[in-house]
């Protein structure tokens, strides 16, 4: 079994407020004993991250978080995708037309919906805006407003944490707050 990660991602972060933000909700995780202050290798690879702390339990929905050589948490604050590795459909929320699956060779989609996908990437990429076009009713529409299953989003600062079980509903709700009230998108994946 690999390891696996649950993100969540800040909806409303702006690309100048996500470092300020970050700090805070690192500060937040301290205070609270979630994780510990120190730097350590506990990421896979070489990435540092923070451990968990003594009141990691909090912040998830099991009895405990199993600490261990890879289990820690980072802030990333860039222009990021956060998707589940198993494949995710998008519907439209004009006319709530689906993405289809690929039956064959490596795209995710068929062919009819690879400029959804495109617009995505190039988001991603810098070089594109925040949503993307229907192939069904052409209709455009800010990404945050296609319903995605399982959970996608487009964001520019998230929360990692590596080898931790879901996190919990009341410490989401308390992360909303810590974050002026944003709204907050999670989801779980294997690596």
């Amino acid at each position: 079994m690999g390891d696996a990660y649950v993100w969540v991602a800040d909806l409303d972060a702006r690309p100048e407020e996500a470092a300020v933000l970050a700090g805070r909700v690192m500060e937040w995780l301290e205070h609270r004993g979630i994780v510990r202050s120190e730097l350590t290798n506990c990421l896979p690879g070489d990435g540092l991250g923070r451990p968990p702390g003594p009141c990691a339990a909090y912040a998830v929905t099991e009895d405990a978080v199993a600490a261990g050589a890879a289990c820690g948490v980072v802030m990333e604050i860039e222009r990021r995708v956060y998707a589940c590795a198993d494949p995710w459909t998008a519907t439209c929320p004009h006319c709530g037309a689906g993405t289809e699956h690929s039956d064959s060779g490596p795209d995710m989609w068929t062919h009819a919906w690879a400029p959804l996908l495109d617009a995505l990437y190039a988001w991603f990429g810098g070089t594109g805006p925040d949503g993307g076009a229907c192939v069904r009713c052409g209709e455009w529409a800010d990404f945050l407003a296609w319903q995605m299953d399982p959970p996608v989003a487009v964001a520019h600062l998230g929360l990692v944490l590596w080898n931790w079980p879901p996190p919990a509903g009341p410490f989401l709700a308390e992360l909303s707050e810590v974050l002026g009230g944003h709204r907050l998108v999670t989801a779980r994946t294997t690596v």
